[in-house]
């Protein structure tokens, strides 16, 4: 799923330009992905999501 991806990216640390170009997408298309995964997850940043999504044991 490419929300999955992109949070996978997210949690390496790449920048959103940088997820857009290596998934051949828009820098917009990559913003709207992080903010259906921050509605879904019900987080506000990138710090939250990764921590709900990752938690550190």
């Amino acid at each position: 799923m490419r929300e999955q991806e992109i949070l996978n990216f997210l949690a390496k640390g790449y920048r959103y330009k940088e997820i857009a170009a290596m998934l051949f997408v828009s820098i917009e298309t990559v913003r709207k992905h992080i903010h259906n995964i921050y509605e879904k997850l019900q987080v506000n940043s990138r710090t939250d999501a990764l921590n709900k999504v990752y938690p550190k044991n």
